[in-house]
């Protein structure tokens, strides 16, 4: 009996609930853009981290990245933009037998030439490398093999392919034991390395080319200096002391080379690292507020309308309690009847979030994410709002005086 008692009772809520079209539609449009609101601005701001973390990974654990800087005084001016070839082998050599805590290094040469592959030609950046720089950088290949310190030690002419740049010379071919040519020199494709994407730079690394230290050095560009170098320092604790000592080594060797200021850069990554990591944190804190306001908007206006809709319907609720409702059944008629347009906003708030989050993930270029977890916290986190509004507005209902209500114009 009071089981059919309550199926009635939602029966009459349900119908209540599509006659009153309008106030139907604002309790699914508030509760569209609260639920809405909730699932993009936290998925877009987990998708943001996720990027960062990406980056990082790629980036490779405990870096220490040393630069020649790019302007040099000449004759007391400053000359911005200069090629500066200072960093060169006896000073790497200096920081490995004084840094203890470099478990791996790599130093590296950049520069630009034409590629050539059968009547496909392009222009990109060449990065020489030592076979430690790949791991370094959790950098694995997608086919073939990576490049050896034999490979090294005998300036060896192979080449590995960043993954934009295989598919530009070769299309959708795997370039593995094809030949290419770079500033007329014929080199052998060793493998693709796999996909990374842009880094923390503005460096595409999958658009350049990756050759064997000495080879780019003595084929290539015929220099004896570095344009960089990395040391992969054995702790995260150590990055700060390991980063101050190789500046001193560098201090030391180079004091009478620049005069004015130093000419070389020790770059933290740790420091890196940390920047990210708070640009996260004020991201995240934003968005939460964003969608905290959203969802306190979203609320209010489900109380309102809920609010307005008790008042008017004063006369029908005098009128149910004189033929014998009880408080509780009007408690419930009405609860059924506020909350339904929020539940079913709820549902739609989630369909149209998909898209739009796409769309925002898209133009940030970072990856989709739309967890099951989000998607069924933030529903569930919104009705329990919508609810406590809602049972106000109840309460308001059941405390109208019958004999007061039937009286009411």
């Amino acid at each position: 009996m009071a089981l059919a008692r309550s199926l009635r009772i939602v029966a009459i809520a349900l119908r209540n609930f599509r006659r009153a079209r309008l106030q139907a539609s604002l309790a699914i449009l508030a509760a569209v853009v609260g639920t809405g609101g909730v699932v993009v601005c936290t998925e877009y701001a987990s998708a943001g981290r996720q990027k960062i973390l990406d980056q990082l990974q790629r980036l490779g654990s405990n870096l220490v990245i040393v630069t020649p800087q790019q302007s040099r005084a000449v004759g007391g001016r400053a000359r911005t933009g200069a090629i500066v070839t200072t960093l060169r082998e006896p000073d790497y050599r200096a920081i490995l037998a004084a840094v203890p805590e470099i478990d791996a290094s790599s130093p590296t040469a950049v520069a630009v030439f034409r590629i050539r592959a059968g009547d496909l030609t392009k222009t990109t950046t060449i990065v020489g490398c030592t076979s430690q720089y790949f791991a370094m950088r959790n950098w694995p290949a997608q086919s073939g093999t990576l490049f050896d310190n034999a490979a090294d030690r005998t300036a060896r002419r192979v080449v590995l392919l960043g993954s934009i740049a295989a598919r530009d010379l070769f299309g959708p071919l795997d370039p593995t034991g094809r030949r290419i040519s770079i500033n007329r020199v014929p080199f052998l494709v060793a493998g693709v390395l796999a996909e990374r994407g842009q880094g923390l730079d503005a460096a595409n690394e999958d658009a350049q080319v990756y050759l064997p230290l000495q080879t780019v050095m003595r084929r290539l560009m015929n220099v004896n200096y570095y344009t960089s170098v990395l040391f992969q320092i054995h702790s995260w604790q150590t990055m700060d002391p390991s980063a101050e000592a190789i500046a001193d080594v560098l201090g030391r060797r180079h004091r009478f080379v620049s005069l004015n200021a130093p000419d070389f850069q020790v770059q933290n990554q740790r420091s890196l690292i940390e920047t990210q990591l708070a640009a996260y944190r004020r991201l995240s804190f934003f968005l939460s507020w964003i969608a905290a306001s959203t969802l306190m908007v979203a609320s209010l206006g489900i109380f309102g309308v809920s609010w307005i809709g008790v008042g008017q319907r004063a006369k029908e609720i005098g009128a149910c309690r004189a033929i014998g409702a009880t408080g509780r059944d009007i408690l419930a008629q009405f609860f059924v009847e506020s909350i339904a347009g929020p539940a079913l906003g709820c549902g739609v708030g989630i369909a149209v979030a998909w898209p739009v989050l796409r769309a925002l993930d898209l133009r940030a270029q970072q990856p989709f994410l739309f967890s099951g977890r989000m998607t069924s916290g933030a529903p569930l986190f919104s009705i329990l709002v919508y609810c406590a509004s809602t049972i106000v507005c109840c309460w308001r209902a059941i405390r109208i005086d019958p004999s007061v209500a039937l009286r009411s114009e």
